[in-house]
């Protein structure tokens, strides 16, 4: 999806809001399960010398795997991109490719190790922890 930055020659900024969901040729080499619905809204605005900026709030979830019983869970996030952008802008069409620039977001927010299962009660699939240390090695 493309947004056009056309309008900046003559405004101040471009608003920008929608939805994304990403198909499997995006997921194919991360640890992202599922991604749909990603939201995101702010502005884009470009200075004298032709630098592009962008304010944008992100947040949705995304299905990665817990890191204790592997089971598929989600994962909320909610971040605010407040940089310069030139770099993603194709010059000669005056656009953004929002869907690559958000990726390249999103994937930075992808946790090392997530876990929902409670510290006193792991367990999983066809798997549970029966005993405990801290009862005194019984």
């Amino acid at each position: 999806m493309k947004i056009d930055l056309s309008p900046l020659n003559y405004k101040d900024k471009v608003e920008i809001n929608g939805n994304i969901s990403y198909d499997d040729i995006f997921l194919k080499d991360s640890p992202i399960k599922e991604l749909k619905n990603v939201s995101y809204e702010g502005y884009i605005t470009r200075n004298d010398f032709d630098e592009y900026f962008c304010y944008l709030h992100v947040f949705g979830k995304m299905k990665i795997c817990d890191s204790i019983s592997l089971e598929e869970i989600f994962y909320p996030f909610d971040f605010i991109i407040d940089d310069e952008i030139t770099d993603f802008i194709q010059n000669d069409q005056n656009n953004l490719d929002i869907m690559e620039f958000l990726w390249q977001n999103i994937v930075l927010e992808v946790p090392i190790r997530y876990t929902l299962c409670d510290a006193d009660n792991l367990k999983g699939d066809n798997w549970c922890v029966v005993s405990n240390n801290n009862e005194g090695g019984e």
